[in-house]
């Protein structure tokens, strides 16, 4: 009896089923989702800060800009996964960075930087009322770049990033209309690599105003900031 009963209503499901309409309402079924890159976090040493100490005026010129010392720290970028990326610069300091005829930029230049003699972006150290205090320049140094424990080549590029070249000096600003990116490529080539590691030194050189132009009756502190940010290619 109860095996009639168990065919029995499963003969009438059967029958309910087959017995809809030939036209029924639709509904759509969607499958989305994300397939995210490779997680990378970019560090720096020191908690990311260059300190000029206590400079004494003396040992500024008046008329002159004043070039200090190259500062580094030891820079990073870890992934979760093989990655390609790249890192370009910021300035927070807006229009304060001092060219040669005394006019203030957002991105500026200045020869003489990082032992050569050519002109490199600089960005700048804060004002002194309206008088800027200087500008530095920061490089991502070339030769000490390892990826995945294999040394790698610096390479830029202008702008945006479909056409790179190999970096001489690592400098990361260029002017606020070209953005200048970094990256890194297998030795000898220009096409970025996939890592999970690189570490290597970012450098900072600095330079002071003539001290003709600054209210040195009291402390007048640098105050750069730069923003480095990571962009997946």
């Amino acid at each position: 009896m109860l095996n009639h009963l168990q065919k029995t209503v499963c003969a009438l499901a059967v029958l309910a089923t087959t017995s809809l309409p030939a036209l029924a309402e639709s509904i759509d079924v969607r499958v989305i989702g994300t397939i995210d890159p490779a997680a990378c976090t970019p560090s720096l040493s020191g908690g990311g800060t260059i300190d000029y100490g206590t400079i004494k005026p003396t040992a500024l010129a008046t008329d002159a800009f004043t070039v200090l010392e190259e500062k580094q720290l030891d820079f990073a970028i870890n992934c979760d996964a093989p990655a390609k990326v790249a890192v370009v610069a910021h300035s927070q300091r807006g229009a304060s960075a001092v060219n040669a005829d005394g006019s203030l930029a957002e991105i500026g230049s200045h020869s003489g930087l990082f032992g050569g003699g050519s002109s490199y972006g600089v960005v700048g150290l804060g004002l002194d009322g309206t008088k800027g205090i200087g500008g530095y320049s920061v490089r991502l140094a070339p030769g000490t770049m390892i990826a995945d424990g294999v040394a790698v080549d610096s390479i830029i590029a202008h702008g945006n990033t479909s056409s790179w070249t190999a970096a001489v000096t690592g400098a990361m600003f260029n002017s606020l209309t070209s953005l200048r990116y970094a990256s890194w490529a297998t030795k000898g080539t220009t096409t970025p690599v996939a890592f999970t590691t690189l570490a290597g030194k970012l450098g900072v050189q600095a330079y002071i105003n003539k001290t003709s132009e600054l209210d040195l009756t009291k402390p007048v502190v640098l105050d750069g900031l730069t923003t480095l940010e990571l962009v997946y290619l």
